[in-house]
């Protein structure tokens, strides 16, 4: 290893493990401050950077535990998931586990277990409106299809589209806690609730789903052609009323902006 791929090394060790900072004899004693202290300047404005691209990231978590206990959260963060990324964008993916983690180990309260959701639910709407371009499949192009092509068609969905199922209330809360005037919002529902999130005209979307559109999303996702999409329907419907509300969903969908091509 040469001398300047050395030091680079050595620099980059020290700023990201923060017990590695005891050796600064490689460190030119010449500058207004010491070596410790200049080394500790790197250190310090390296975490500070990650922290707040952790509080960018997560802005409702940050409003429903408070700065200090949110720094904290973000100091364990940093020296448990050093960035391995050219793009920041890509830093805070594993926040949602790494908080599981914590509450599986009782390293943080069980009474906050609905934290690591609530940052799950934030990491996809980060996701969704950061997802790449892709075109869209419309309500025009849907009308010039032959009725006798429906049963074998397969459609793909937009990049953006993310579909949850959630334990907790998470939309509600970071809806009410990312509010100009956050209020106060239980975490508790009564039974795990299925969501959709998309990107429409550059804006997040996201909205629950109830059984019929759960199911025959699933079906759809899955890459099941339309024919067995309805026939996914077949154990919550009666047979005569599933095409036509499966095509009701389809065209609902096209219309939000979630489908992307039709083969």
């Amino acid at each position: 290893m040469n001398s300047l791929k050395k030091l680079q090394h050595t620099f980059q060790h020290c700023v990201i493990n923060s017990d590695a900072t005891s050796d600064t004899a490689w460190i030119s004693a010449k500058g207004r401050a010491t070596p410790g202290v200049q080394l500790s300047i790197y250190s310090h404005a390296y975490r500070a950077r990650l922290n707040e691209v952790l509080a960018n990231d997560f802005p409702a978590m940050l409003m429903a535990v408070g700065d200090d206990d949110f720094n904290q959260l973000c100091a364990g963060y940093i020296e448990n998931h050093p960035s391995h990324y050219f793009s920041l964008r890509e830093f805070g993916r594993d926040m949602p586990q790494y908080i599981l983690g914590l509450i599986d180990s009782k390293k943080l309260d069980t009474e906050i277990a609905w934290l690591a959701e609530l940052s799950l639910f934030e990491w996809s709407l980060g996701q969704t409106f950061d997802a790449a371009d892709d075109k869209l499949f419309t309500e025009q192009d849907m009308a010039v299809i032959p009725p006798e092509s429906w049963p074998e068609l397969t459609f793909t969905l937009h990049t953006s589209v993310q579909r949850l199922k959630l334990e907790w209330n998470s939309p509600e809360m970071w809806v009410a806690l990312t509010d100009d005037e956050p209020t106060e919002i239980t975490a508790q529902q009564d039974n795990n609730s299925h969501w959709l999130i998309w990107r429409e005209n550059f804006v997040t979307r996201f909205r629950s789903m109830q059984l019929d559109e759960q199911i025959a999303f699933d079906a759809l996702a899955a890459g099941e052609n339309f024919n067995d999409v309805c026939l996914a329907l077949t154990d919550i419907m009666d047979d005569e009323f599933i095409p036509m509300h499966a095509a009701g969903l389809l065209k609902g969908w096209i219309n939000q902006g979630l489908i992307s091509e039709c083969r």
